[in-house]
């Protein structure tokens, strides 16, 4: 299967979304990466916690002054159900204009791509993480937004020297997220995860985690999570991912991940 016939992609035309594989050069989602997403996987048709995801996206476009078009974002969900399984992203974009212009004429476009899922042997090995030498500062904190190169090269770093995600710190030293994904670090049974007051995003998965457990939000150091028993990732695409090491030192406690890991394996699956 090539890139394109691995993906559907269908932009909303004011009425109705009709099929899609490219948007104006005039859009200023694409000429300056001036846009909001969310993205989760598809599922026999269903997108997996759609209704949390569009409630994201809402806030993302009241935070950033983008304005979805009216009845676009309900009008999401049937188009799922004639997608193949794999994994979804929904766009808003501040449309054609100049730099300066009003976001009146914002675009819509869902993208679902066919994706293997991680496989049982991954998720049982667990993720290598690095951590990102340098300081991160987010455009437009706890928000994914279509300027996402910064996350991206961080974690194209981190591949290259053989580890799966990257952890991203403030200029303070403290604990944002992973690059693509919200982390969670624990140490003596207690469960921590980075407070939003440091760009870290409310993500669907995080919270889902966090009514699961025992886990509070806190300004965790560097220090904090190099010393951590147990980490784990959170994503849309990942779900619960255990690490199995923190810059090459093995991190064999899984306790709390593997609890989650099932739990969530039970949720989509009722889904």
């Amino acid at each position: 299967m090539t890139p394109l016939e691995a993906l559907s992609a269908w932009l909303w035309t004011g009425s109705e979304f009709q099929p899609a594989n490219s948007i104006p050069v005039t859009d200023r989602g694409f000429r300056y990466g001036m846009s909001v997403f969310e993205s989760f996987p598809v599922r026999n048709g269903v997108g997996v916690f759609l209704d949390n995801h569009l409630t994201r996206l809402r806030h993302a476009c009241a935070a950033t002054g983008l304005s979805a078009p009216p009845h676009a974002l309900a009008a999401c969900e049937p188009l799922l159900k004639h997608a193949h399984d794999g994994f979804a992203r929904i766009y808003v974009t501040a449309g054609d204009g100049p730099v300066t212009g009003a976001f009146t004429q914002c675009r819509v476009l869902v993208l679902v791509e066919s994706r293997t899922p991680p496989s049982s042997a991954t998720y049982h090995r667990g993720y290598d993480l690095a951590l990102h030498p340098g300081n991160h500062v987010p455009l437009f904190p706890g928000l994914k937004t279509g300027n996402y190169w910064q996350n991206l090269r961080t974690f194209r770093e981190g591949i290259a020297t053989q580890c799966n995600e990257t952890l991203l710190f403030t200029p303070e030293g403290l604990l944002i997220s992973a690059c693509m994904a919200n982390a969670f670090v624990v140490k003596n049974g207690q469960v921590k995860t980075p407070a939003l007051s440091t760009g870290a995003r409310p993500g669907v998965i995080r919270e889902w985690a966090m009514s699961q457990i025992e886990a509070t939000e806190s300004l965790l150091t560097r220090a904090e999570v190099e010393s951590a028993d147990e980490i784990f990732l959170t994503s849309s695409w990942l779900g619960i991912m255990p690490a199995a090491s923190l810059q090459s030192r093995p991190l064999p406690d899984r306790q709390t991940s593997t609890r989650l890991h099932s739990a969530y394996r039970n949720e989509i699956e009722r889904s």
